[in-house]
């Protein structure tokens, strides 16, 4: 029985050690030579692709790291580094969540392209992270290089406004950007809201929080909120 067991284990961390590739694209399986490759580091947490969340890009056990499987085409992505780091020997346990990255990059079919950022080599180093993470998309062929761009910071005010107020499904596929498959974009009204009956704070995390928001939102939403600011 206990040798079972081993096997067992053993099996599943051969399994875990392995790269796991997720398609995030629509259509039957193509081999990879069709297909774009993103690497990304176990390190690293996907927060949304072309601007829809996808939690199959984060759904990865083990330490490996991830592979997804894109159509070619150009591609933003938001990530953010999350981490735990031990604290006196064990004893405690801290989960350092960096700012948002923001990679922008265009792979042809066959390509692959990584996530990189400089490991911080303890808990000082990544912490510094939460305010400043300088990191780049890299085409592993040809080192083509494209640093990301800074994004907003990782506060829990605004993690907790974005599960309360998240409304639309989740997409299971992704396109790349100014690809004919994506469908049109809808129309956004904005009504005229009553009086609030309470308001927010004017603070440094109430403006974070909005930035966050404005980053989420599409070019179409965008241009609604502003004719709508502008009444």
């Amino acid at each position: 029985m206990r040798s079972l067991f081993v096997i067992a284990m053993a099996c599943l961390l051969a399994a875990c050690a392995q790269q796991p590739h997720v398609k995030l694209y629509a259509g039957e399986s193509l081999p990879e030579s069709q297909v774009l490759t993103l690497v990304v580091p176990s390190e690293l947490e996907i927060r949304s692709i072309n601007g829809k969340p996808h939690s199959a890009a984060n759904s990865m056990f083990g330490a490996a790291d991830k592979q997804l499987q894109l159509q070619p085409g150009a591609y933003r992505v938001h990530a953010f580094y999350k981490n735990g780091f031990d604290i006196n020997g064990g004893m405690s346990h801290e989960v350092v969540r960096g700012r948002t990255a923001i990679f922008n990059f265009e792979g042809q079919a066959g390509e692959v392209w990584r996530l990189e950022f400089d490991r911080p080599q303890n808990l000082a180093e990544a912490q510094a992270f939460e305010t400043e993470f300088a990191a780049w998309a890299l085409n592993t062929r040809t080192g083509e290089r494209h640093e990301a761009q800074a994004g907003n910071r990782n506060t829990s005010v605004f993690n907790a406004m974005l599960v309360s107020s998240e409304v639309a499904p989740e997409a299971t596929s992704v396109a790349p950007l100014g690809a004919a498959t994506e469908p049109a974009a809808q129309a956004v009204t904005l009504r005229q809201s009553p009086a609030a009956t309470a308001t927010l704070p004017h603070t440094d995390a109430t403006l974070t929080t909005l930035q966050q928001m404005w980053n989420l939102l599409t070019p179409e939403s965008r241009t609604a909120f502003l004719k709508w600011a502008q009444q």
